[in-house]
């Protein structure tokens, strides 16, 4: 009997090794709901960040996150404008003028975004 509870322990303990191992492997590699720099996700129908901040000459990266198409499109007539980008897909654009450019998803224009160029 000896024998048969120390087997289960040793079991026991490797399994809740293996547990933790799991854990710590899976939340180092989970995906982060935050973007990376110069980086704006397109997720839960809103820009996120709203805001971005960034230094001339930077090209900043939208990747739609939604199942649903979405737009980049300045405020600024001709300036950008991404066409409908698809789940998954991304828009990208370099920024060579500081200012302040504000833009919407023209299909839901709810949806507004600003990029601070300085």
């Amino acid at each position: 009997m000896k024998t048969f509870n120390k087997h289960f322990q040793k079991q026991g303990l490797l399994a809740i090794s293996f547990v933790c191992l799991f854990f710590v492997f899976n939340s180092s590699c989970s995906s982060s709901s935050e973007p990376p720099a110069n980086e704006v996700f397109i997720q839960e129908m809103v820009f996120s960040p709203a805001t971005l901040n960034v230094s001339v000459g930077t090209t900043v990266k939208w990747t739609n996150k939604d199942g649903v198409a979405h737009t980049v499109t300045s405020n600024t007539a001709g300036l950008f404008d991404s066409g409908s980008i698809s789940a998954n897909g991304v828009f990208s654009y370099m920024f060579m003028t500081a200012g302040t450019y504000s833009y919407i998803c023209s299909i839901h224009p709810s949806m507004i975004g600003k990029i601070v160029v300085k």
